[in-house]
């Protein structure tokens, strides 16, 4: 009765699709393939005794669920067998960690080892034994074993992603040390599981059918690698000096092309972390050491100082922000601003490189010499460009008591940067604050600034979750019941009041980057998660001061640096450090091997389709110069390769026979030439046939056979055959 209930019938037994028992040594390959494939994927998360243990489970569960098909055994066996292995598992497991003599005689930690060795090779073999059975039954099943591959391989080096080409360290740290980026191994790493893929669908097809596609896979792979690793080189070409075409539109701001002067509220920077935006976006190298103003780095990418009656836009006019927006230099350049010999600043000069494109260049607060450099990587960096600024330094105490704005400005300069709505509640708010200053203060321009910030930062709540539409956005989150926004809405508040109280104000944006992230080195990475907006105000003889404002509440809780290897990383690459020294150019270079071979792989792929098109004309036309002894074959097997291009092929135990009279509905002609080929090989069962062969042109009834196939087929399924240059390799 179990025999009945467990095994199939001699006539069910082996594949659901009809494929020959598979050879050993590709039985063990697949099984190998796959207990590897288990190890990679565990081995960040077990100890090294569990994830081998787990390897060897899914090996003997794969070879095992070879055997339960071989030996005709129902599909409901396996997850029975895979149920009861689980179990054994957890009871295993659970025994082996309450034992007190096992722990005396083994240690703790010995324990540990052993149960959990126990429990995922059970695991491991149930999973492998219900999973390869199904897929021995229905190819479907296959794509659950490749799923699963692609799964263990991604999870491996997932910490890659958004950029982090330091991570994961296992990875990254040894391809860094022989001198190859370590994007090309994660490339590899891609390849290699493409190809794993393709061999396990292709699993028990036929040996050329199976060489094609792995080849196929690879080549396109292999291309598709080369094309992903050089796509940061072409980037830069974009235009003639490197900028978007999106910076035609309109203004743009450091988060990526959302403007600022748009009359939509949804222009706002998105929080930070926020998955693509924790992107890195530019490495700057510091030529020496400097401390910023307040403890950040402010990269000034744009300016924002002219009111429309709406919001603070872009200057439009001659003269105004000179120090703020900056196209890609293609020669040295001065920029307006604060001098070297002004009072807190020192001049730093750094080298910028990009790893995504920007509409215009960012700067450290305030730059004053701009000008192009050759890319270090131009495989890694979109452009590199070097800057030299004064950095304003030193602390608030050693600003105060000093005048407003610029004694130079004329009066409709004054009045530009001091512009603000006309709504009496800014006004009202801001006298307000300022009486809050102590007796001495409540004209000094920092001052008000301080107390403004202050108050914003007592009484806002840092939050992405409203936004604001109306015609004034700025009052409607100024003069709401919560008060909740974030750096864009923060900063106008700010602008809007100290202009109120006669302050030059306008609000800058680009990235603010912790000093302390530098780390003691000298290169700091930017994010895309760092866009930020922030205040500025205008002080006599120092220039534009930042007045960052940091709400005491926040629904946004910021992701800590973690990046201090990708930093080190991308400054070495950005400085070329040790890559013109003998040593580095000394044995196997993997980098240096694919940029050569990356110019003849397109050429090797249509080589390869020329030469798929080749065979497949030559098997069609090839029986015409036969010898007589020949044609009659190569005749039949031109006609079947014109029925296999139209989608009509042999099914698996399907008599020549039987398969003529199925396929004469769309080629009559076809069964009378399936005769003759089988009187040429069968010889006297077919006499009649044999003895017509010598009055029929075989070749030309192949091509009649051609004619009446596709006049039955559609014209779209007609084309195709014909175009595609593999389908002769589906003839049986």
């Amino acid at each position: 009765m179990f025999r009945r209930w467990a095994r199939s019938s001699r006539t069910e037994r082996g594949s659901r699709f009809g494929h020959a028992r598979t050879a050993g040594w590709a039985r063990a390959m697949h099984g190998l393939t796959l207990g590897i494939l288990s190890a990679i994927a565990l081995s960040t998360w077990l100890m090294p005794a569990g994830w081998v243990a787990a390897a060897v489970g899914v090996t003997v569960g794969t070879f095992g669920a070879e055997r339960m098909h071989a030996e005709g055994y129902r599909l409901r066996v396996a997850p029975i067998g895979s149920a009861l292995s689980v179990l054994l598992g957890y009871v295993l497991h659970a025994a082996l960690t309450d034992s007190v003599r096992l722990a005396a005689l083994l240690s703790p930690l010995g324990v540990l080892r052993l149960s959990e060795s126990v429990l995922f090779a059970l695991l491991g073999f149930g999973f492998a034994l219900t999973v390869r059975r199904f897929s021995l039954q229905y190819r479907i099943g296959l794509g659950i074993e490749a799923a699963a591959a692609v799964l263990a391989i991604a999870t491996s080096v997932a910490a890659h992603r958004e950029g982090m080409i330091a991570r994961p360290l296992s990875v990254a740290d040894w391809f860094w040390r022989h001198g190859v980026d370590p994007v090309l191994a994660f490339l590899g790493i891609g390849v290699g599981a493409a190809v794993v893929l393709a061999g396990l669908l292709v699993r028990g097809r036929s040996a050329r059918r199976s060489l094609a596609s792995l080849f196929l896979v690879l080549a396109f792979g292999f291309i598709a690698a080369l094309h992903m690793h050089g796509l940061n080189m072409g980037a830069a070409g974009a235009g003639a000096d490197g900028s978007e075409a999106a910076e035609d539109k309109g203004r743009h701001d450091a988060s990526g092309g959302r403007g600022y002067d748009t009359p939509k509220e949804d222009d706002g920077l998105p929080p930070a972390g926020d998955g693509p935006k924790a992107r890195p976006a530019a490495i700057v190298v510091f030529h020496r050491e400097v401390m910023p103003f307040s403890g950040v780095f402010y990269f000034r990418h744009a300016a924002f100082s002219q009111y429309n009656g709406v919001r603070l836009v872009e200057a439009s006019q001659a003269g105004i922000d000179q120090d703020a927006r900056h196209d890609f230099p293609v020669r040295d350049e001065m920029v307006p601003g604060p001098q070297a010999t002004a009072a807190h600043r020192s001049a730093v000069a750094m080298d910028v490189a990009l790893l995504t494109p920007h509409s215009r260049l960012f700067a450290l607060l305030d730059p004053t010499e701009i000008s192009p450099m050759a890319n270090p990587e131009p495989a890694r960096f979109v452009r590199a460009y070097h800057v030299v600024s004064n950095v304003l330094t030193g602390s608030f105490d050693q600003l105060l008591d000093r005048k407003a704005g610029d004694k130079t400005w004329p009066a409709d300069v004054w009045a530009y940067y001091t512009e603000a709505p006309r709504d009496p509640r800014y006004r009202a708010l801001a006298e307000h604050i300022r009486g809050e200053l102590k007796a001495g203060y409540e004209s000094d321009p920092l001052a008000i600034a301080l107390a403004v910030k202050r108050y914003l930062e007592e009484t806002s709540t840092y939050s992405f979750v409203h936004q604001y539409e109306g015609d004034d956005p700025t009052g409607d989150f100024l003069f709401s019941p919560d008060r909740k926004g974030y750096c864009v809405h923060l900063a106008n508040a700010l602008a809007f009041l100290v202009r109120t109280l006669g302050v030059p104000a306008r609000v800058s944006a680009g990235y603010a980057v912790a000093a302390e992230n530098l780390n003691g080195g000298s290169a700091l990475l930017i994010k895309s998660g760092d866009a930020h907006a922030w205040g500025e105000i205008h002080l006599d003889g120092v220039g534009w001061v930042p007045i960052e404002v940091t709400p005491e509440k926040s629904d946004v809780q910021p992701p800590p640096f973690q990046e201090a290897d990708l930093q080190q990383l991308l400054g070495e690459m950005a400085r070329k450090e040790g890559r013109t020294s003998p040593q580095a150019h000394e044995g196997f270079r993997l980098g240096a091997l694919l940029s050569q071979l990356q110019n003849g792989a397109a050429i090797v792929l249509l080589a390869f389709v020329i030469v798929l098109y080749a065979i497949k004309a030559w098997r069609l036309w090839c029986a015409c110069w036969a010898k007589d002894a020949a044609r009659t074959r190569l005749a039949y097997r031109s006609a079947l390769d014109r029925l296999t291009a139209c989608g009509w092929t042999r099914w698996t135990g399907e008599s020549r026979e039987r398969f003529a009279r199925r396929a004469s509905s769309a080629a009559p002609s076809f069964e009378r030439l399936s005769a003759i080929h089988l009187a040429r090989v069968f010889g006297r069962e077919h006499a009649r046939a044999r003895d017509e062969t010598s009055r029929v042109d075989a070749c030309a009834l192949a091509r009649e056979v051609g004619r009446e196939v596709s006049r039955t087929t559609p014209r779209w399924r007609w084309i195709i055959g014909c175009l595609n240059p593999f389908s002769w390799m589906a003839t049986k």
